[in-house]
């Protein structure tokens, strides 16, 4: 029995190794059981917030672009080459588009086709320097708005060697009437532009219709004129502007004939009809004439050329810098008489405006006419014939209106006062003006005159 047992003992124990044996490879397979659900466990997708975080970021710099279409916008400007030419248009705008988040598209073309794109409805605003012209345009309906906004002077340009010899003449008339006589070769801008308008006003003047080989028509802007009159030794009229700042790029011309008041060049804006086309920008446009004519802009435009040539190319002029300055306008829409000065208005190809300096500084005349004492005096004064051409007295005029400081007013007939030869505008002793026509009536006799109307 022991026998037996000792063997049982020696069989259980057999068994129990190889059971433990078997056992043992079952109690490994649990740390692969962890291992397999570590790749599912594991929450890298999950818990991986700052890779979100950095695909946020790029989305938030698409804000800025969304109010720059909305905000900045677009305007037109048509405008008249001697403001993009001289300069002007670089000095000034950039002011405007960083003020207002404007882009001015400027299109720099002769007043004449500035003036058409208007009507077209191609533009929102107009800087051009014509101003029966610009009258027109308003009176058809085209323009909503017209402002004043500065002036220069037309001048006579040609070669240092004058072969025509009008060096120093002060009536451009007379000038071009020599070169014409001569035959010297002239380059007109031939482009309807406004200084094509006022030479040909001139010409006019002068009694003559320009023609031959000896005149050429360019069909060009300023600055290219400037240029073929350069090229050719040829004489040609330009804005004062534009000439003086093609001086700084070499130009052998020289100005030849100034000081005429018939070459004086003032600049108007004008606000295009919106029922011209559904583009066109109204508010946007009258936005810019009211920074435009506004009194900092004004002073600005004073200060143009100044560094350079020691005096402005362009007189600031609207009623701001007016009134700022101690001249401003008294007589409303009906007129552009202002104090201490002698206006012409109307029907004219040239609405001008002296001041009491510049017409003592005009050729004059003595008159013997019977004072209020009935006695015989001598006055001393400017041709009433004289002014009128300078201004370009259009057909169909009939009337003439004096217009007095204190608003008395006289009329007279175009065609009576064409006939008189000793009608002047007589300097006051106490400055001013007074019209002196000597056999009219007492009453034409205004004293103080500021503005000759013409209708």
């Amino acid at each position: 029995m022991k026998k037996k047992l000792w063997v049982s003992m020696i069989v259980l124990t057999l068994l129990a190794l190889v059971l433990s044996a078997c056992a043992s490879p079952a109690a490994p397979t649990e740390p692969p059981a962890v291992e397999t659900k570590a790749p599912a466990a594991q929450p890298p997708a999950e818990e991986a917030e700052p890779p979100v975080e950095e695909t946020e970021p790029p989305a938030e710099p698409t804000e800025p672009p969304e109010p720059q279409t909305g905000e900045v916008q677009e305007l037109i400007l048509a405008t008249t080459t001697s403001t993009e030419d001289s300069g002007l248009l670089d000095y000034i705008l950039p002011d405007f588009e960083a003020e207002y988040n404007v882009d001015v598209s400027v299109i720099a073309v002769g007043t004449g086709q500035a003036l058409q794109l208007g009507e077209d409805g191609n533009a929102d605003v107009l800087l051009v320097h014509a101003r029966a012209r610009e009258d027109e345009f308003m009176a058809a309906g085209h323009g909503v708005r017209r402002e004043d906004v500065m002036y220069n002077d037309f001048i006579i340009v040609g070669p240092p060697s004058d072969p025509a010899g009008i060096r120093g003449m002060t009536d451009a008339a007379a000038a071009l009437a020599k070169l014409a006589e001569n035959e010297a070769a002239f380059i007109s801008r031939g482009d309807e532009s406004g200084t094509h308008t006022k030479e040909l006003s001139v010409w006019k003047a002068a009694g003559i219709e320009p023609a031959g080989s000896w005149y050429i028509s360019a069909g060009q802007g300023m600055n290219d004129v400037l240029t073929m009159a350069n090229e050719q030794q040829a004489y040609t009229l330009s804005d004062r502007a534009t000439f003086l700042a093609r001086t700084l790029q070499g130009i052998d011309l020289e100005i030849l004939v100034e000081g005429d008041p018939v070459l004086f060049n003032p600049y108007g804006v004008i606000a295009v009809n919106p029922e011209k086309s559904p583009n066109i920008k109204a508010d946007l446009a009258n936005t810019f004439i009211d920074w435009l004519v506004s009194l900092p802009v004004q002073e600005k435009i004073g200060t143009f050329g100044v560094e350079e040539f020691g005096s402005p190319l362009f007189t600031p002029d609207a009623e701001s810098y007016r009134q700022a300055h101690g001249t401003g306008s008294d007589s409303g829409d009906e007129g552009k008489a202002r104090e201490g000065g002698l206006a012409i208005t109307g029907l004219v190809d040239n609405e001008m405006f002296w001041t009491e300096e510049e017409v003592r500084a005009m050729p004059t005349v003595e008159v013997e006419a019977t004072n209020n004492q009935g006695a015989t005096e001598t006055y001393t004064g400017v041709p009433l014939s004289e002014l009128l051409a300078a201004a370009g007295v259009q057909d169909g005029a009939t009337t003439i209106v004096f217009v007095g400081d204190d608003g008395y007013t006289a009329e007279v007939s175009l065609e009576e006062l064409n006939a008189c030869e000793d009608c002047i505008i007589s300097f006051r002793n106490q400055g001013g003006f007074r019209s002196l026509m000597p056999g009219f009536p007492g009453s034409v006799n205004v004293r103080g005159v500021v503005e000759i109307q013409v209708k």
